[in-house]
């Protein structure tokens, strides 16, 4: 980086100078400005990488994008004039830099490169250098860009300091930039607050379902006056991160919405590398096996654990949101990607990472093949060397460590560091599988029959009526069903109420799965302790197994089923357990949480043999018993 004490135009020239193929068409128009900002480079850098809103805000026309086979082509009008180009793709270091150029088909220029330079001057506050470059065309565009540009100045002096003042009002949601800004929007007040009448009426069909009139309004106007930007793909985890509301109860008002007609569901296809939105589906079971993005040249299978994300959409008979871009924003879409730049062949790059301790990700764009990168504090390596011929598999360095990029190859090639960790913000279809209220509402949803579907670890629990034949024969078929009935709303009752979901009967059976083992045996423990002999009201005792693992949700009898070893290994450990006991796999048994939960609560266990006849193995199975246990047993 060059020095932010004595860099001026000409010393950026010598830095990052012009090629011939550019300024061979005309003289370059440029500007180099310096803004001082009252705000560290961390909590700045989002809002700057997010170009689209910055330029809305300093009134930059709206502009279209449209991706042609991998390439970004844009167009809009400026002072009346039609301009079109294609993007060429941005490049940008964490809290560094950022840089991107178009190529001009139509308008007032041929080129222009921007490129904003990022300094700390102490701990908060920021030195920002703003680059613009243009090759203009012909005489009225020479004369138009050099007024523009006069005119852009003093916008980015108004714009950075309204960004700065917003960055100061939205610090504790810093994570979410500038969309912050809709949501800390206050709501109107009053206890009979006034919509629109189709608002109104969808206001009124929630107070019926019994759903918070507090939450209610604080949607309803949230929808109102948000920005159309935050209201194009509304996350629910964010919104209820930002609004501190429990993530299930807010996940509840917005599928009740779809129901109401005020929102619409959508099931999204996201690329696995740039993490953008690939294919758009309306239904679970519109969704493809495989998915392509152009962007990062690759193919991916859309069955992927971390391949689909669920969002909502704001429905257009309650106010037409549309996708507004005023900038491409490359780098705000990306926000992962802590790194990217392109080297032409036998081009090399030297950089200081901004980058602190963590996992990442090293890939070249087009390769699915990646390396992890684990940057640590007191590592003696402080220089990644990284050329397109080799790479290790696994890179342990310094934070903050010198880069070195070489491209050996024969082709332009773009070098990408990214946060090996998942969206934390996304939600992902175990997130609705696991939430009864889902299964509920939209029963019809279900996966087309070639899609399995990776949902990850989950806790499987089976319940089983104890000595159901007698009982039948007992009861008679009246009076068997209505108590098989009663067992059924109670199971239904307990599994929703520890954030499970009931995924199917089977007979007199119950198949259900939860996010967590102790979620999974506490609801057992609940199950248990209503169907003992101390109550009464139900002559119905049962049995339950669990187990915890990977699985895959299909569709089975055209519903959401899950399959896999880990359901039928919970299914094969009913042989074991008796009336009264919860028998749970050694996987279970070991969990964290579960292990702390059962010492609070001084639940006891006994260790039993598990043969799993189609292997011919022996295994470790735990039985939890109520009736008291003999003192050798592990706890």
């Amino acid at each position: 980086m060059l020095d932010p004490n004595t860099l001026d135009l000409q010393t950026y020239l010598e830095k990052y100078p012009w090629e011939e193929k550019w300024t061979s068409l005309g003289e370059p128009i440029e500007k180099l400005w310096k803004f001082d900002l009252d705000v560290s480079p961390k909590e700045i850098w989002p809002w700057l990488i997010d170009t689209s809103s910055f330029n809305k805000r300093i009134d930059i026309p709206e502009m279209k994008f449209q991706e042609i086979n991998g390439r970004l082509f844009g167009k809009s009008k400026n002072a009346g004039i039609p301009s079109e180009w294609e993007e060429v793709p941005w490049e940008w270091e964490y809290c560094k830099q950022l840089n991107n150029a178009r190529i001009y088909s139509k308008g007032f220029a041929y080129y222009v490169r921007v490129r904003y330079l990022v300094y700390p001057l102490g701990e908060s506050s920021t030195r920002l250098f703003v680059y613009f470059g243009w090759i203009p065309k012909g005489w009225l565009g020479k004369n138009l860009l050099k007024i523009g540009m006069i005119q852009l100045e003093k916008a980015y002096t108004k714009g950075l300091k309204g960004v700065v003042e917003d960055v100061i009002k939205t610090r504790s949601y810093s994570w979410l930039g500038p969309s912050a800004l809709s949501i800390i929007k206050e709501s109107k007040s009053g206890e009979n607050p006034v919509f629109p009448a189709r608002m109104q009426q969808i206001r009124v069909g929630y107070i019926r379902e019994g759903q918070s009139r507090e939450l209610v309004d604080k949607v309803l106007n949230y929808i109102l006056d948000a920005d159309e930007a935050d209201l194009y793909r509304i996350r629910i985890k964010s919104l209820s991160k930002a609004w501190k509301i429990p993530e299930k109860e807010l996940l509840l008002v917005f599928l009740h919405g779809c129901r109401l007609g005020l929102f619409t569901m959508s099931w999204d296809v996201v690329c696995p590398h740039c993490r953008g939105v690939r294919t758009e589906a309306q239904h679970l079971g519109d969704l493809p096996t495989r998915d392509t993005c152009d962007v990062c040249d690759i193919q991916f299978e859309a069955n992927q654990l971390n391949s689909i994300e669920i969002t909502f959409h704001v429905h257009p008979s309650i106010r037409e949101v549309q996708k507004r871009m005023f900038c491409a924003a490359e780098p705000a879409t990306k926000s992962h990607i802590r790194f990217q730049k392109y080297l032409d062949p036998g081009e090399t790059y030297n950089s200081k990472l901004l980058l602190s301790p963590g996992v990442y990700r090293l890939r070249v764009n087009g390769e699915k093949n990646y390396s992890l990168l684990e940057i640590k504090e007191e590592v003696p390596n402080e220089t990644l060397v990284w050329n397109t011929d080799e790479i290790p598999e696994q890179i342990e360095i310094a934070d903050h460590p010198k880069l070195v990029l070489e491209n050996h190859s024969s082709s332009r090639k773009g070098f990408v560091i990214e946060e090996r960790k998942e969206d934390q913000d996304c939600l992902r279809p175990t997130d609705l599988f696991n939430f009864q209220d889902f299964r509920d509402l939209f029963s019809q949803e279900a996966l087309s029959t070639d899609l399995q579907l990776d949902i990850g670890m989950q806790t499987i629990l089976f319940t089983d009526i104890v000595g159901s034949t007698k009982f039948y024969y007992n009861k008679g078929d009246s009076g068997a069903f209505s108590e098989v009935r009663y067992h059924f709303v109670e199971v239904y009752k307990v599994v929703r109420e520890f954030q499970g979901a009931v995924v199917k009967t089977i007979g007199d059976a119950v198949m259900a799965a939860f996010p967590s083992p102790s979620a999974a045996v506490e609801a057992s423990v609940r199950l248990q302790e209503f169907f003992s002999e101390e109550n009464t009201e139900t002559p119905i005792r049962i049995r339950i197994s669990l187990h915890t693992g990977p699985c895959l949700a299909v569709n089975l009898n055209s519903n959401i089923d899950y399959f896999g070893n880990t359901v039928n290994f919970a299914a094969k450990l009913q042989a074991i357990a008796d009336g009264g006991e919860i028998v749970f796999s050694e996987t279970v048994f070991r969990d964290k949480q579960l292990r702390q939960m059962m010492t609070e609560k001084g639940w006891k266990v006994k260790r039993v043999k598990f043969h799993q006849s189609w292997i011919d193995e022996e295994t470790q199975a735990y039985k939890l018993v109520f009736s008291g246990l003999p003192s050798t047993e592990e706890t």
